[in-house]
């Protein structure tokens, strides 16, 4: 609990306290989902459990995620297009996608909700440098996309060629999609986050994956 609450004063920010003056469930929001996270080392370890993996391949995977900064720093500079720092807050788990997939070296990922494509980019160049796979993506697009921009917006174009993007609601996607590919690998949850609508596409894909 102590290093819990020394985390959360340590990331504060001023915009912060003020969110928490005027709104008591916005703290107990943030202080949830932003501040009680397993750190990267522990999430990755988790996966590497499953599979085994060897430290030769985590040696791996970590230095290329290193080899690849200058890939993350301009995507980082990209996602500065959002406002109020919200686009540099959605790079803070990605390290962590691009070494799941370069560890567990999936033949297929799906992946449901696309935005900018900042998730994507990072699964993509895990591919890219596994020299295999390919992720197919289903994506409904919002308004909360920069002026100008549309889905998937942020995926360098060297990196397209192991993707598959479709558009529209994964209600009416998802099943077709997977009915066509068959098996896949992984599947990565990031569209319409109720319970009723992440069920139902859990539901649907948990016969699929392999």
């Amino acid at each position: 609990m102590i290093n819990e609450i020394a985390n959360v004063i340590k990331t504060t920010k001023p915009r912060h306290i003020l969110n928490a003056l005027v709104s008591p469930y916005h703290t107990l929001k943030v202080f949830k989902y932003h501040y009680r996270r397993v750190s990267e080392k522990d999430f990755i370890s988790f996966f590497v459990r499953q599979k085994r993996s060897l430290e030769i391949e985590i040696d791996k995977a970590y230095m290329g995620l290193h080899q690849n900064n200058a890939l993350w720093t301009e995507l980082k500079e990209e996602l500065s297009l959002y406002p109020n720092g919200y686009g540099q807050q959605m790079t803070r788990e990605l390290p962590a996608l691009y070494m799941i997939t370069r560890i567990l070296k999936p033949d297929v990922i799906m992946e449901t909700g696309v935005s900018s494509g900042a998730s994507s980019a990072y699964m993509l160049q895990a591919l890219y440098d596994n020299n295999k796979g390919k992720l197919y993506s289903i994506d409904l697009p919002t308004d909360n996309l920069p002026p100008g921009k549309t889905t998937g917006w942020i995926v360098p174009q060297h990196l397209r060629s192991r993707w598959k993007l479709n558009i529209g609601d994964s209600k009416n996607l998802l099943e077709p999609i997977l009915s066509e590919i068959g098996e896949i690998d992984c599947f990565i949850h990031d569209s319409l986050n109720t319970y009723d609508h992440m069920m139902l596409e859990f539901n649907i894909v948990w016969d699929y994956l392999r």
